[in-house]
């Protein structure tokens, strides 16, 4: 159950990821002047980290749902739970916790992503992904 629940809060943070780089691309492709080639080359830059996100996360669901391991899916729900990290430490230097709506996508993803990354180091997971390792595996008879 903690595997199944994990896998499904990656859902939404991969597709967060997802429409973060696109947007981010996009914004990125409308802008005008002299150093558009170097603002549009930053954009594909950070496009293409959030394809690699959203890559790693799909394979580490599926890895995960097959119980071959939880390192795969860890990987990117530690990533982004240290962005949360980061926007919320940066909210309390400023002193403030206020509704903002670029605040808000960070803090509720990366709290999913949280979650899901203590899911995955639960004793239920653990023993799901022990049984996972040892069917994949023969067993030696002596």
């Amino acid at each position: 159950m903690a595997v199944t629940i994990a896998v499904l809060l990656m859902l939404p943070v991969a597709g967060t990821w997802l429409v973060a780089g696109i947007a981010f691309f996009r914004a990125m492709l409308s802008t005008e002047g002299d150093a558009r080639f170097l603002v549009v080359g930053i954009g594909a830059g950070v496009l293409a980290i959030c394809l690699l996100l959203v890559l790693m996360t799909a394979l580490g669901m599926l890895v995960a749902w097959a119980g071959r391991g939880r390192e795969g899916l860890t990987a990117p729900a530690t990533f982004t739970f240290g962005i949360f990290v980061v926007v919320l430490v940066s909210l309390l230097v400023q002193g403030r916790l206020g509704y903002e709506p670029t605040m808000v996508t960070p803090l509720v993803v990366g709290a999913m992503a949280g979650v899901a990354r203590g899911l995955l180091a639960s004793r239920p997971a653990r023993a799901w992904f022990a049984a996972g390792e040892l069917a994949g595996k023969p067993v030696r008879r002596r």
